[in-house]
């Protein structure tokens, strides 16, 4: 069963990666909790999300947003009744070219074939600068400089 559960994460990932909306929500339970733990006053897809119709439009937005250049999985571990993983990820801000990258923790709950729960982890403090940084550049204003931010020439 444990093994069965890893594939269902695997083909979410997958999916995530080729930016297959259909196919990550067929991963999903209909009943599906996701928190990303972020501010929700910094992006409008953060927060605690309960239901596949309640997700389709923030993970709509992410998609929409950014092109995915890496995302893969570092590992997935089996503990206790939920699955934690890291994942590296390097995206690009389609209308700036401005992009970010390190690596996010899930925890996982997964009942039969389906993800029942879901919750992301972030640097918060990287990604708060990200945006800022995205606001900044969309605005025109003069920015600031964030290591971990890297700009497309």
């Amino acid at each position: 069963m444990r093994a069965r559960s890893r594939l269902v994460l695997e083909a979410m990932y997958a999916s995530w990666a080729a930016k297959d909306l259909k196919a990550v929500l067929s991963c999903f339970a209909d009943d599906i909790v996701f928190v990303m733990h972020l501010p929700t006053e910094l992006m409008p897809f953060a927060g605690e999300t309960q239901g596949k119709a309640a997700i389709v439009p923030r993970l709509q937005m992410i998609l929409d947003g950014f092109d995915f250049i890496e995302y893969r999985p570092l590992f997935i571990n089996d503990q206790d009744d939920a699955f934690h993983s890291q994942v590296r990820y390097r995206f690009r801000h389609k209308e700036t070219g401005l992009e970010i990258e390190g690596t996010m923790r899930h925890v996982w709950r997964v009942e039969g074939d389906q993800i029942v729960r879901l919750e992301e982890f972030h640097d918060t403090p990287k990604v708060q600068a990200f945006f800022e940084l995205l606001a900044q550049s969309e605005s025109g204003q003069p920015q600031r400089e964030f290591p971990h931010i890297k700009r497309n020439k």
